[in-house]
């Protein structure tokens, strides 16, 4: 976009929006293009910081006359392809959250994060359905599923949608909801961001001031002990129960202290929603097994829901995977510990959330979410400092996916990393709602102009 004419019309649509509008030649272009994983390293033809619903209309139909491609972001947790020669539409700025306290909702803009949320919601004792994350925006990880510290008991942030706004590919501002737009309000949750650039959305909040909530950690001895454990142990717990059992394996790199590099260890993380005595009982029993390095379990309020896991807030370089899992077989246990236990592991993190409870319940507003009953969702990562480690910890997935087969029934949206977003879609979903998300695909997005994330087309 170097000609005289292409820079007039740059310039037009400037004076059109009341946000930004950066190409490489400006300042401001390098921060902005970035992703919140530096493995996405993309470099768009033109980028717009959008400042309300009307930028996003602007640019989207500048995109569809120039010949653009569209991607949009906003913290850029959830990229998935760069949106190289491509229009970059950043919402960051977008982030305003108002709160219903006696409807018990938030309307939320599409560039809020979940911190936004908590900031507003928790004062009223009322709780979104976030993920482990304050710090991941909303509008991705919701149109995704969404598994909260609350999934057990209130089901996928996508359920507790009640409407979105949406542009799509036309450049027309829409409304979905149970009753406007259907088969797009049914696509978006669970399909992702295929469909269009949400632009807001209103959601369900909880009753939950405080949960009992954090982890008990062990030595990476005891690994295949505490997997197996967790196996039977999540039979015998209410939905009130959301846990998870993650291996870490600390990177050997500067920034950790010496004495943790290449060391692994197994936290049993878990949040209770309702007594707490009642709580503690169900994870006194692990104490009782066997005695924890350490203990964080307490009652929190919900405002410090991101401190149960402890996310990295920085901006990382990583690959990201998973498998959902019909159960946690020996078979599926040996692989995973085999995987990243190893000396030249490429894994820092294997998390295995237990799923099931409301979950799987049917729901009145049906979605595009799929495998509902999954009962174990794996989540893996590694490092990806360079092309190269990319491309380790890439083939280190596949072989792992490979070794899962026996239990694996297919993926999981919100945990797919780059070319997955591509070639994997298609075990995400049934035949029958694969066949309608690509009609529906066809429908309003033709040109396939938004082809920077999960691919229908």
């Amino acid at each position: 976009m170097s000609s005289a004419a292409q820079t007039l019309e740059i310039n037009q649509l400037r004076e059109q929006i009341a946000g930004s509008v950066f190409t490489a030649e400006d300042a401001a272009y390098q921060e902005a293009r970035l992703a919140w994983n530096r493995a996405v390293d993309q470099y768009p033809a033109l980028i717009i910081k959008a400042k309300n619903a009307q930028d996003v209309v602007a640019g989207i139909r500048f995109a569809r006359q120039h010949g653009l491609g569209v991607s949009v972001q906003s913290t850029g947790h959830g990229l998935h392809i760069a949106a190289n020669d491509a229009l970059l539409i950043v919402m960051a700025d977008m982030n305003a959250v108002t709160v219903d306290p006696a409807a018990r909702t938030a309307r939320v803009e599409g560039g809020a994060i979940w911190q936004d949320v908590l900031a507003v919601a928790t004062p009223l004792g009322l709780a979104p359905l976030l993920g482990s994350s304050p710090g991941v925006g909303v509008v991705g990880y919701t149109l995704g599923g969404g598994i909260s510290w609350l999934a057990r008991k209130y089901g996928f942030a996508a359920d507790s949608v009640r409407w979105i706004e949406v542009v799509t590919a036309d450049g027309e501002l829409r409304r979905v909801s149970p009753t406007e737009n259907t088969d797009l309000f049914w696509a978006v949750r669970g399909g992702g961001g295929a469909f269009g650039a949400v632009t807001a959305l209103e959601f369900d909040l909880y009753p939950v001031p405080t949960v009992y909530g954090g982890n008990l950690i062990y030595p990476a001895g005891l690994a295949s002990d505490v997997l197996h454990r967790y196996r039977e142990w999540i039979d015998t717990v209410p939905d009130e129960l959301t846990s998870s059992v993650v291996v870490m394996k600390f990177p050997d790199l500067p920034f950790v202290p010496e004495p943790m590099r290449g060391l692994v260890q197994v936290f049993v993380r878990a949040v209770y929603t309702g007594d707490v005595a009642e709580g503690a009982a169900l994870l006194q029993s692990w104490v009782n097994w066997r005695a924890p390095i350490a203990n964080t379990f307490a009652e929190i309020p919900f405002s410090q829901i991101g401190t149960v896991s402890s996310d990295p807030e920085d901006p990382v370089s990583a690959y990201n995977s998973n498998e959902t899992l019909t159960m946690l077989s020996d078979q599926a246990i040996e692989a995973i510990l085999g995987a990243i236990i190893a000396d030249d592991s490429p894994f820092y993190m294997m998390d295995m959330r237990h799923g099931q409870g409301a979950l799987q319940h049917k729901k009145a507003n049906p979605s595009a979410l799929s495998n509902r009953d999954t009962k174990i969702y794996l989540q893996m990562g590694g490092a990806a400092f360079s092309p190269e480690a990319y491309k380790r910890v890439q083939s280190a997935v596949q072989r792992l996916n490979a070794n899962l087969r026996d239990s694996a029934r297919g993926g999981y949206l919100n945990f797919m990393s780059g070319p997955e977003a591509k070639v994997r879609v298609q075990s995400v979903y049934p035949p029958e709602t694969l066949a309608r998300l690509q009609a529906i695909k066809r429908e309003y997005d033709p040109e396939n102009l938004f082809r920077f994330t999960f691919q229908f087309a």
